[in-house]
């Protein structure tokens, strides 16, 4: 359920409370004005299997291993396992070329991790139990009006929001849109075309967004999906 979601952040309450940043040239994903200052939980972290992939420095799976397991991160991910084959599942009826693709991505970097004999990437991967390679987690964050620079116009992100708070709207400037965002809202949306955005929430939340990112796809040789067509709907 989104409660269980929500209670199991606070394993990650270390590397959440880490990611705060005065505002500079961090980005507004992390600058601290911008969280709840009253919250015991929150902070802003980015996870994925292909982290190298991203460019995040020279790979060594050993310490990023290492650095999952002692943050709570590989925790949680086992721990979001089911929800994550629900989210795949949900995606492959919206958008399969899109699942394809992930799943395809996944496939090839376990075919990697094994033929470098990756022992520490090789037990990541297998509880990645999601197509999307990324996921950005916000805790009792507001955001302000932005499109996804990491997005593509093909691709649909999903967001998810959990916690205990009053009526919340999420804003979809492009399109002139207000949509209620209540705890367990699922959204999938072309996040890098359509400009959006969350006010301040009077108290506890979360977003999970998940995307995908197109260096990992890149990396391993996988081209880009199609756009998704009314067509691939099969009734």
């Amino acid at each position: 359920s989104q409660r269980q979601i929500w209670y199991s952040l606070s394993g990650m309450a270390v590397p959440l409370k880490d990611s705060l940043k005065h505002s500079g040239n961090h980005g507004w994903q992390t600058d601290m004005v911008l969280f709840c200052q009253m919250a015991d939980l929150k902070g802003s972290i980015d996870l994925s299997p292909g982290w190298y992939q991203q460019g995040h420095g020279v790979r060594d799976a050993s310490l990023l291993s290492l650095y999952f397991e002692q943050n709570g991160m590989q925790q949680w991910v086992d721990q979001m396992s089911k929800f994550h084959a629900l989210l795949s599942g949900t995606l492959v009826v919206m958008h399969p070329h899109m699942c394809a693709s992930g799943q395809e991505v996944l496939i090839q970097l376990s075919a990697d991790a094994q033929q470098q004999q990756d022992i520490d990437m090789s037990s990541i991967l297998p509880i990645w139990n999601s197509v999307y390679n990324s996921v950005s987690i916000m805790v009792n964050h507001t955001t302000p009006y932005h499109t996804d620079i990491n997005g593509q116009q093909q691709w649909l992100d999903m967001l998810i929001t959990v916690g205990n708070y009053p009526p919340l709207d999420f804003v979809v400037t492009t399109l002139n849109l207000q949509l209620r965002y209540n705890p367990g809202t699922i959204i999938a949306m072309p996040g890098s075309v359509l400009e959006h955005g969350v006010g301040y929430a009077d108290g506890n939340h979360a977003c999970l967004a998940y995307y995908m990112q197109q260096n990992v796809h890149e990396s391993v040789g996988i081209p880009l999906c199609n756009p998704p067509h009314i067509s691939d709907l099969q009734l």
